[in-house]
C-alpha cells in the first residue's frame, strides 16, 4: 500500500472510531465502499449488532496508534570483541 493510501484509511479509521462509519450511510461512493470493505478484510473494523454502527477492533485501534507513534531510536549493539575494559564472564 502506498503512503497516500495507508493515510487515507488511517484518516477512515479515525471516522469509524468517531461516527461509527467511514462516511454517512446515504454516501454510496465507489471510494468510501472500497476502503470499508478493505477494513473489514483487515480485520480492522467490524459491524457491532448492539450498537448499530462499526467499530474499531484491536487491530484498528493498533494501526491508528502506529501511525502516530515517532520512529524509534537505532541502537547499536556491540560484539563481544569490541571490549570496553570490562572483564568477560568465563564459562565454567
Amino acid at each position: 500500500m502506498t503512503d497516500s493510501q495507508e493515510t487515507t484509511l488511517i484518516e477512515a479509521l479515525k471516522k469509524v472510531d468517531a461516527h461509527g462509519d467511514i462516511a454517512p450511510p446515504h454516501v454510496q461512493d465507489p471510494m468510501t465502499m472500497a476502503l470499508r470493505q478493505r477494513a473489514i478484510a483487515a480485520d480492522l473494523m467490524r459491524w457491532d449488532d448492539s450498537r448499530g454502527r462499526y467499530v474499531l477492533t484491536g487491530t484498528g485501534r493498533s494501526r491508528i496508534s502506529a501511525r502516530n507513534r515517532a520512529p524509534g531510536a537505532v541502537l547499536r549493539f556491540r560484539r563481544r570483541d569490541e571490549s570496553d575494559g570490562s572483564p568477560q564472564r568465563k564459562a565454567d
